[in-house]
């Protein structure tokens, strides 16, 4: 891969589930970012915490009938990022997505804050694409703390680069956040309202928004889940989706238009038991099995 988009590229030693496999269609990228992290910092240790507790974790996924065991998974290693310039590691994780969204795989980026995504975003073609978010915060904010690309303002900057958002397990908002949400029409998913709503009619709802969409991107917000669930995470908020829910509105949602798929905010060192990493990993593979079933039928 002597590309130059890669020139920030680090093949890390610790693979995701121990998968090197060239031949997969996704791709696993660390972003090892936590620069922006205004609660509980350290999320930058997350990708090599959920590559080994996913070591650990069974490959088949029952929900598909998919053994992501043959499948695998190509883990190419972390990007480089410079120690306090954001939108310079916005530009470098951009570059690397760019390299392998045009080659036609599926990314997996591991955060790492949320603030990633935008980067992300920014390297793949936008045009038609649609992105479902589940998070805490709407992250709407146009800056916080001094920042414009900041994990508070990650969906803020990506509405602004023409892509339409949709957002479940919203709770913990601004009044700017809501103003901006109801201008834009970007439609949230508070976890009371899914509970009331029930899974098949909030994926309806969401299948409904994104019916005219050409590419959808699905990122998971590790605090978009309750903390009873997942307790390390840098801003966690009670009340929030429980890992059922969200697995199951991800298997209903998802299907060959998806290109590509984050899980972020993991916070190691606030999780004595390391079972939020094991949920984040296994998120990643079941995310994986159905997106790689949607793709057989």
């Amino acid at each position: 891969m002597s590309d130059g988009r890669l020139l920030y590229l680090n093949e890390n030693s610790r693979k995701f589930a121990g998968f090197n496999k060239e031949r997969s269609p996704f791709v696993i990228i660390g972003i090892p970012m936590d620069i922006t992290s205004s609660y509980r910092p350290g999320s930058r240790f997350a990708p090599s915490s959920i590559r080994e507790s996913a070591q650990y974790i069974e490959f088949y996924s029952i929900r598909n009938d998919v053994d992501m065991g043959e499948i695998g998974f190509n883990d190419v290693g972390d990007i480089i990022l410079h120690p306090s310039n954001v939108e310079e590691n916005i530009s470098r994780i951009s570059s690397v997505i760019n390299y392998f969204h045009e080659n036609g795989k599926i990314t997996i980026s591991i955060g790492g804050e949320h603030t990633i995504t935008a980067g992300v975003i920014k390297g793949m073609k936008r045009e038609g694409l649609c992105l479902v978010s589940f998070d805490a915060h709407l992250d709407l904010r146009d800056e916080y703390m001094g920042y414009r690309y900041d994990h508070a303002c990650v969906m803020r900057r990506i509405s602004e680069y023409g892509v339409k958002i949709i957002e479940v397990g919203t709770r913990a908002v601004s009044k700017e956040e809501i103003e901006y949400a109801r201008q834009k029409g970007i439609a949230f998913f508070t976890p009371q309202q899914v509970r009331l709503l029930g899974v098949k009619e909030t994926s309806r709802r969401i299948i409904t928004s994104i019916q005219e969409c050409k590419s959808l991107y699905i990122s998971v917000d590790m605090d978009g889940i309750d903390p009873a669930y997942a307790p390390a995470v840098a801003t966690p908020e009670p009340d929030g989706l429980d890992p059922s829910t969200l697995l199951d509105i991800i298997n209903l949602i998802a299907d060959k238009r998806v290109i590509g798929f984050d899980v972020v905010e993991v916070s190691p060192s606030y999780d004595t038991s390391g079972i939020t990493s094991v949920l984040a990993s296994r998120i990643i593979l079941e995310i994986a099995a159905t997106v790689y079933k949607s793709r057989l039928l």
